[in-house]
């Protein structure tokens, strides 16, 4: 009888487990971006999303707030713009400012004393020239967060204080809103069994750290044994920045480092205003090319800055706008050969991982198949003169069609034109269409089950051969095995979950989560220069402000 009474709790948990684990391996990079944040925020996280109309009705009045807020701001030029967005990022500012100015016998000094001091100058610029425009941005902004709290006070407290702190984490709600379908499974997951689910959420954040740090380790051990790389990071970091420039249009990063003694290396000091996030009702500033709330160090998306003695300091994994930055541009390849193979090698190290390098290197050799066989990326990962001449072979293609728009070139054409000029990648396209050919296609019966080879007859002789008897072999009873008892599929248990992470998740969108289609700069091909023996210093850009 009790057996009978816990078999519907029994299946619940079954299809919980299997539902959560088809969640995972459909929105690994989601997840893990979730898994990550603090266990405070998980739980917000997970509170949120009971209530996914909730969170559409946000997106809805942000959609809102941000279209009024470019329309006050679309007359100034992008700098004044630039200057009244940043402000909006400290909590109070904008409103200190306002009533200071509104009330008389108060100093502007007092009324912007408790914020940090790199912002008042420029406040105190912005209160002068364009205090109309900031009463207007107070107006939104409290107007909003009226509308706002009038909107979850429906719901149960502990959701409105979930909804209160998603709001100041724009980019959380951002994946809940984009990610809607994960958004929806989750949280009826979590209205079901939350303890358990916690626990999920709990072990996969550990497991989510552990590997990320194992690769992060990993990738420090790879470029310190590879010198050549190392220095094409940096020469490959000076070309990002030229094209893409910094955030540091208001801040002096060059005095975010001190020298520690006792740990012989500078470490950069993080400065509260580098996480002030833009409001999320106003949004990130248009002129971005992708979701971006914060502004960043420059050394944010290289993944290094440079230490004692210019020696570089690895502090994660470059972003993964600058590896897909660097795969998108062919003739990278080209002045960057070891860096292309110092990647790949850390790919095949971490296939599974939905970190910048693997979901790039899984991209971009989707979108080469053509040319760039399994056999041929195995032997580029050590050897970086194979993408010299992928990157040769893609620039002179890509500027044959940029003359021949009509008539453009495939990959596949491009190169069979043009073989003795690229003879590893022709040889091993060649290659693998000898295997293709002399490998017989694999046919599936229409019931799904591989057909057996049929049965020939065998040919009649034409004079009759003396009936030999077989030799009579000795019976012998084959040894019958128990059968294996079937593994308990248990998600809580860290070693399961981390299998989870390392032999299923191989599915991984090129697009990240948050981020809208953007169309890549159309910066025309270089000439090939010869290579230079060594990548060229990198010296710090500086960028007039504003």
């Amino acid at each position: 009888m009790i057996g009978f009474l816990l078999m519907p709790l029994l299946t619940l948990a079954q299809s919980e487990e299997a539902l959560l684990a088809q969640i995972l391996e459909e929105e690994q990079k989601t997840i893990e971006a979730l898994a990550l944040y603090p266990s405070n925020t998980r739980i917000a996280i997970l509170e949120a999303s009971k209530f996914p109309e909730a969170l559409i009705k946000l997106e809805t009045m942000q959609g809102k707030t941000s279209k009024e807020f470019k329309a006050l701001l679309e007359k100034y030029p992008q700098s004044v713009q630039s200057s009244i967005w940043d402000l909006t990022r400290y909590p109070g500012l904008v409103e200190a400012i306002v009533e200071g100015g509104q009330k008389q016998g108060i100093d502007f000094e007092i009324a912007v004393q408790d914020f940090h001091k790199e912002i008042v100058p420029r406040a105190r610029q912005l209160s002068d020239d364009y205090f109309p425009v900031l009463v207007e941005v107070n107006r939104l902004n409290r107007y909003w967060d009226a509308v706002f709290s009038e909107l979850v006070s429906q719901y149960p407290a502990a959701t409105r204080d979930a909804l209160r702190q998603l709001v100041d984490l724009p980019e959380v709600l951002s994946l809940l809103t984009d990610n809607i379908r994960l958004t929806v499974l989750v949280g009826d997951l979590y209205h079901k069994n939350p303890t358990w689910l916690v626990a999920q959420m709990d072990s996969l954040s550990i497991v989510v750290a552990e590997a990320r740090a194992k690769e992060l380790e990993e990738w420090r051990h790879n470029l310190a044994n590879n010198p050549q790389a190392e220095e094409e990071l940096q020469a490959a970091a000076q070309s990002y920045a030229d094209e893409y420039g910094y955030d540091d249009d208001y801040y002096d990063y060059a005095d975010d480092l001190y020298y520690d003694e006792d740990d012989r290396y500078e470490r950069p000091i993080e400065y509260n205003y580098y996480y002030y996030n833009y409001p999320y009702w106003f949004g990130y500033p248009h002129w971005y090319p992708y979701a971006r709330w914060r502004p960043y160090p420059y050394w944010y998306d290289w993944g290094f800055y440079w230490g004692h003695n210019r020696v570089i300091v690895i502090v994660d994994l470059p972003s993964f706008w600058f590896v897909d930055w660097h795969f998108y541009h062919p003739w990278n390849h080209y002045y960057y050969p070891h860096l292309s193979s110092c990647y790949v090698n850390h790919y095949y190290g971490h296939r599974g991982s939905s970190g910048s390098i693997s979901s790039n290197v899984r991209n971009w050799h989707g979108r080469n198949r053509d040319i760039v066989t399994d056999d041929w990326l195995d032997r580029a990962r050590t050897d970086s003169r194979q993408f010299v001449e992928y990157g040769k072979l893609e620039t002179e293609r890509e500027r044959y069609n940029r003359t021949h728009v009509d008539k453009p070139v495939s990959q596949k054409d491009y190169l069979d034109k043009n073989r003795k000029q690229y003879p590893t990648l022709s040889g091993s396209v060649a290659r693998k269409r000898e295997q293709e050919r002399t490998t017989p296609p694999v046919v599936i019966h229409p019931n799904g089950k591989q057909p057996t080879e049929p049965r020939r007859e065998p040919a009649k002789p034409d004079v009759k051969q003396p009936r030999i008897e077989p030799k009579k072999q000795p019976t012998v009873t084959p040894k019958k095995e128990s059968p294996k008892e079937r593994p308990k599929y248990d998600l809580p248990k860290v070693q399961k979950a981390e299998k989870q992470h390392r032999d299923v998740w191989e599915k991984t969108k090129r697009e990240s989560p948050n981020r809208p289609s953007v169309e890549k700069p159309k910066s025309a091909p270089p000439k090939l220069q010869k290579q230079p023996s060594t990548a060229p210093k990198v010296e710090r850009k500086t960028r007039q402000k504003s």
